[in-house]
C-alpha cells in the first residue's frame, strides 16, 4: 500500500506577532511542521528568532509580489515589461533577506499564490535550483473534497479551481529539479480551514504526498465558520491545528507527517 505523506505549512509567517505566536504554537503543540515567511511584514525579525528557537520547523520563503490586488499585478506581469523586469531582482532580494535573518529555506511558495503566475514560476523556480532550496507549491486537487463536504459557493469555488488546475497542469512539467508535492489543499477554503473540514480532508487522503496550508493566528476574536477575516488569519485554524481529533486521525488513517530532515 502506497503510503500516504503530509506537509502542514503554515503561510504568512512574520505577518505580525499574533501569527508568529500561532505558528509556534501549532509546531510545539499541534501538527505543523512547516511556515512560509513574509520577509518584510513587521513581524519578519521576531518570526526568524522563533524559527531559529525551534530548529525542527521548517521555513520558507513566502514571496511578496502583488501587495493586496493579485488580478492587477497579474496583468501587469503580463503586459508590462517594466513590472516583469522587477520579478527576478525582488526574488533573489527576499530570498537574501530570508538568509540574512538566519533561515535555510526549506520550500517556496507565494502570498496569494502569486507565483504560479507564468511568468513568475519559471524565475522563481530557477532562483530555487541555484540555492538548493528543495520544494515549491502547485495548488490543486481540492476541488471533489471540498464539495462533498459542503456545497456553498460551489460555482465561484469550481471556477477557482479550474483556473489554478489549469495553471497548475502547465507549470507541474516544468518543476525542473524542484519537488512540488501531487496535490495541496487550502486555496479552496482559505481562512476558513475549520476542525470538521480538515478532518474531512484527512479522512480522503488519497495515496502520495499531499500538502495542507492554512493562516493560523492567535488573535483573540478572530474566530470564524464560513466567512473568512479580511486577512484569511484565524484563530479557527490554530484550533484546527492543535486539535487532539486532527491528531489522532493522522494516526489512525497512517498519514506520515512530514517534517524538516533530521527532526
Amino acid at each position: 500500500m502506497t503510503t500516504r505523506s503530509l506537509i502542514v505549512t503554515a503561510d504568512d509567517f512574520g505577518y505580525d506577532s499574533a501569527v508568529n505566536e500561532a505558528v509556534i504554537r501549532a509546531y510545539r503543540e499541534g501538527v505543523l511542521r512547516y511556515a512560509s515567511l513574509m520577509v518584510d511584514r513587521p513581524g519578519a525579525e521576531e518570526a526568524a528568532r522563533l524559527a531559529r528557537e525551534n530548529p525542527g520547523l521548517g521555513v520558507g520563503l513566502h514571496l511578496e509580489l502583488c501587495g493586496d490586488h493579485p488580478g492587477l499585478w497579474g496583468m501587469r506581469y503580463f503586459f508590462s515589461p517594466s513590472d516583469r523586469a522587477r520579478i527576478k531582482p525582488e526574488i533573489e532580494r527576499q530570498f537574501d533577506k530570508l538568509g540574512a535573518l538566519g533561515i535555510s529555506p526549506t520550500h517556496a511558495d507565494g502570498h496569494f499564490n502569486i507565483h504560479v503566475h507564468p511568468v513568475i514560476f519559471p524565475l522563481l523556480r530557477r532562483s530555487c535550483e541555484r540555492r538548493g532550496v528543495p520544494r515549491l507549491r502547485l495548488p490543486g486537487g481540492e476541488l471533489s473534497a471540498c464539495l462533498g463536504y459542503r456545497r456553498d459557493h460551489a460555482l465561484s469555488r469550481s471556477g477557482l479551481a479550474a483556473a489554478f488546475g489549469t495553471l497548475r497542469a502547465g507549470l507541474r512539467p516544468r518543476r525542473g529539479n524542484v519537488e512540488v508535492p501531487e496535490r495541496t489543499f487550502g486555496l479552496l477554503r482559505s481562512g476558513t480551514m475549520t476542525e470538521d473540514y480538515l478532518l474531512w480532508l484527512i479522512e480522503r487522503l488519497p495515496p502520495g504526498e499531499t500538502e495542507i496550508y492554512l493562516h493560523p493566528s492567535a488573535r483573540s476574536g478572530s474566530e470564524v465558520e464560513d466567512v473568512p477575516t479580511p486577512t484569511h488569519h484565524t484563530l479557527t485554524e490554530l484550533r484546527s491545528l492543535l486539535s487532539p481529533r486532527v491528531r489522532e486521525a493522522l494516526r489512525q488513517r497512517g498519514v506520515v507527517l512530514r517534517q524538516k530532515t533530521g527532526y
